[in-house]
């Protein structure tokens, strides 16, 4: 499935990323686990048994999250062990985020930066700060784990809460779970409230306005850089989210390395900014959310079961809303520094006559690496660059299919897993109407701009919807001249769902085939409640008004119940035996 990580490699696989990370970094972090959950449990946890195909695998070069596992009963009873001692694992010190994987992630990261600073050191020793960074990377990702978990559980259990019998009487009309989870901290609508205030710096001196206005691409870094005005800013921009990627695979440069796309986006903020400012706007949006808060409670005053359960919704909510942008914020924040020990590496292959570009080692496999540097491989390696360039470029055309096969259906026994699919069982690719996730409510009707990688960001028009695969956090200044999102793959908490609620405008994830059936140019009509795109052009709609209607799923009246209602008994016997959950966890650490 393209769901989870993956959501963030939207284009075919480099051979290097695929190696080090796709295959070494995720099956390393998996058993590291496996071993922690194991030694919890008392029983051996085999991940080679269970996930025979690993933890991610590879078809036309895109990656996809293995859904395949292999249960015996043995097995089957130690992972029902595992998930009864969750609570006591994941208080432990490897899932302490702010205290241990956070600070051990970066601590890495400086290490391998103090090898790039010594320009004597040997190049094999460059390869392993890659693939230990690649690794760390991963390690990051899933250590984030218990930061980011508890989310994943807001959207559907809101969508039943305000359903629930006991509670939907004092709901007010077209209320959504989306408007409930937005408006809480949020690092991207600082870095774009940073590139807002460098827009209006611009425009407030005639004379820098012209200038970059008239500035070819490729000369605006430089003018930026060297401006009085707006330098400080862009240093301070770089400094905080420099390291930020368009693309997960670290062959792509990131912010700092290849700026342009961010600096197009603040030209179009210059001619088209927005009506009101991001940290205005994100205000805003936070006391709207605060008092549809207020007024659920107040008409709930003498419903105090109800009022229980909307008041622990609501902190669980305060408490997780925005965790799993901020551990977002730092995925592949090692990647500026895994891209200077590749360059070095690709220099001196280079030298050696393995390869004719320094680039060109992102096209390498690790053995093909050692080898070369070893003196095992010749000239030859440069055609097989060029072959995997040029494959990697055609498979680019392609649109990776959600699933494979497209038929199945994510399953444990006879228990409904569809909710974690990169897009919904109703989802179709045939017809005017297209189906998704509904993640951020609202209506609108407008031209879309198709954007698939950085290199069109200038391709976005203002007061457009913008279509494409995902998005990740340096797609964020895209939102600003966006009225609505619609995507290939994602769900509630993916990057676009938070970004499109903060932004308050309707957005559509995982309809599959967007950027397949949309052009720029078509109009469209997405319904952000329904999850409905709607292909204008292909439909008269002779001047009828159209409607949908919020979708009712029987999957969340079958599941909807158990899942909600247990999460949120589990969460008040949690809330209060706190003290005694985190003194057997540190016995047991002990």
């Amino acid at each position: 499935m393209r769901r989870q990580i993956v959501e963030f490699m939207p284009e075919p696989l480099s051979p290097l990323f695929e190696d080090v990370y796709v295959k070494q970094g995720f099956d390393h972090t998996m058993d590291l686990l496996l071993h922690d959950m194991s030694r919890l449990i008392g029983e051996h946890l085999d991940m080679k048994a269970m996930m025979p195909h690993g933890f991610a695998a590879t078809i036309h070069g895109y990656a996809y999250t293995c859904a395949t596992m292999k249960l015996t009963p043995q097995t089957g009873l130690a992972i029902l062990k595992m998930y009864a001692k969750l609570p006591l694992y994941w208080s432990a010190q490897e899932f302490d985020f702010h205290g241990f994987v956070l600070p051990n992630y970066q601590a890495l990261i400086d290490k391998w930066q103090q090898v790039v600073d010594n320009e004597k050191n040997d190049y094999s020793l460059l390869l392993s700060g890659i693939q230990e960074l690649a690794a760390a990377d991963s390690h990051y990702w899933f250590g984030s784990a218990t930061h980011i978990a508890p989310g994943r559980l807001l959207e559907p259990g809101w969508e039943w809460l305000l359903r629930f019998w006991l509670v939907r009487y004092a709901v007010p009309k077209n209320v959504s779970p989306s408007l409930l989870l937005r408006g809480f901290d949020s690092k991207a609508v600082e870095a774009q409230a940073v590139l807002e205030e460098m827009a209006a710096i611009i425009r407030s001196s005639p004379e820098l306005r012209d200038k970059v206005m008239a500035c070819p691409p490729k000369e605006l870094v430089k003018l930026i850089s060297d401006h009085a005005l707006v330098k400080d800013g862009f240093q301070t921009y770089l400094k905080d989210y420099g390291h930020q990627f368009y693309n997960l695979d670290f062959c792509a440069p990131t912010q700092t390395e290849d700026p342009i796309p961010i600096l197009l986006s603040l030209k179009a903020l210059v001619t088209n900014p927005p009506q009101q400012d991001a940290r205005t706007r994100h205000a805003n949006i936070a006391r709207e959310r605060d008092a549809l808060i207020e007024t659920i409670l107040s008409n709930l005053r003498w419903n105090w079961v109800g009022r229980w359960m909307v008041k622990l919704f609501w902190r669980w909510t305060q408490t997780c809303g925005s965790n799993r942008e901020q551990a977002m914020l730092y995925l592949g924040a090692a990647w500026p520094t895994v891209r200077q020990l590749a360059r070095r590496l690709g220099e001196r292959l280079v030298e050696r006559g393995t390869v004719s570009d320094p680039e060109d080692v992102y096209y390498l496999t690790c053995q093909e690496i050692e080898d070369a540097l070893a003196g095992k491989n010749g000239p030859s390696l440069v055609k097989s660059v060029q072959q995997r360039r040029a494959l990697r470029q055609r498979r680019q055309l392609l649109t990776p299919l959600p699933k494979v096969p497209q038929a199945s259906a994510f399953k444990i026994g006879p228990n409904d897993l569809s909710i974690f699919e990169p897009t919904p069982s109703g989802a179709t690719s045939d017809g005017h109407v297209l189906r998704g996730y509904a993640v951020s409510t609202g209506q609108v009707t407008a031209v879309a701009s198709v954007i698939t990688c950085a290199e069109e960001f200038p391709q976005m028009k203002p007061n457009t919807i913008l279509v494409c695969t995902s998005t990740t956090p340096a797609w964020t200044p895209l939102f600003s001249q966006a009225v609505g999102l619609v995507t290939n793959v994602g769900g509630a908490l993916a990057h676009g769902s938070l970004v499109a609620r903060e932004y308050g405008i309707p957005a559509v994830m995982g309809t599959g085939v967007a950027t397949e059936r949309i052009r720029s140019g078509d109009r469209l009509l997405i319904d952000g409640a329904a999850g409905t795109v709607m292909l204008l052009d292909e439909v008269q709609v002779d001047g009828k008004e159209i409607k949908t209607s919020l979708a009712k799923s029987s999957m969340w009246r079958k599941i909807g119940f158990a899942l909600v209602v247990g999460t949120a008994a589990a969460g008040f016997l949690w809330w209060e035996n706190e003290s005694l959950v985190f003194g057997l966890s540190a016995r047991l650490r002990n």
